[in-house]
């Protein structure tokens, strides 16, 4: 496959990636300005005056504004445990936006160009197979953006079911993890300026870091062996 022309093909998908790896960094920074300014009004809310925030939240997280992670420490910071249900769905509907958007900016083309080389089709056709464990170590991972994974998915023809709901259990720990961190914080400011201040935040992450970048390589071994057990035969 010539780079060029690759690149050529999916300029749209490439482009795309790069303003899904950019813009939480961006709106997140604004959001935070706007915590700080409404802290106050914000402790004030109770639970269900949070739906609208919430399902605005969603729309941020699927169009990569903001990352689930961000969402969730504000959440157990404002609300506690009473943000899990509410952060839960959130991610639900920022996912299934999410791989829909996926869709729209790809449109097939990045499938259609690695399918133009036998042994990457072989590849991913038998990545597939095995897209419920592909999707939990992915949405596992601390390392692999949320927003990212929501084109990059897609793409490879994840099924939509499994997307959804694979990637809900992979993201449920850090989710949960991180709704801790936030009732832990003695202030939002500190949560903002330094969320991984808590040690066991730093060993969590490793260590989910490390399971899900071992799973998937794994993942990838298991497939690369298939498919040449099946070439021999």
């Amino acid at each position: 496959m010539k780079i060029r022309a690759f690149l050529t093909d999916n300029r749209k998908s490439l482009l795309g990636l790069g303003l899904l790896s950019c813009m939480p960094l961006v709106f997140s920074s604004l959001a935070a300005a706007l915590l700080l300014h409404n802290e106050s009004w914000l402790l004030g809310l109770d639970t269900m005056q949070w739906l609208p925030l919430y399902l605005l939240s969603a729309i941020t997280m699927a169009l990569a504004m903001t990352p689930s992670t961000f969402i969730a420490l504000i959440s157990g910071y404002f609300l506690g445990w009473d943000a899990t249900a509410f952060m839960l769905a959130a991610y639900l509907l920022a996912s299934a936006l999410g791989y829909k958007a996926g869709q729209f900016l790809d449109g097939g083309r990045l499938l259609r160009s690695l399918h133009q080389q036998a042994k990457v089709r072989q590849f991913l056709d038998g990545l597939r197979l095995q897209e419920w464990p592909l999707m939990i170590m992915v949405r596992l991972s601390p390392v692999l953006p949320f927003s990212v994974m929501n084109l990059l998915m897609p793409a490879i023809k994840v099924r939509f079911n499994t997307f959804l709901v694979a990637g809900f259990f992979g993201m449920l720990p850090r989710t949960l993890f991180s709704i801790w961190l936030g009732i832990q914080a003695k202030g939002l400011i500190n949560l903002l300026q330094s969320p991984d201040d808590n040690p066991s935040s730093a060993i969590f992450l490793i260590f989910l870091t490390v399971l899900s970048v071992g799973g998937l390589v794994w993942l990838i071994q298991r497939t690369a062996r298939q498919i040449l057990s099946g070439n021999n035969h």
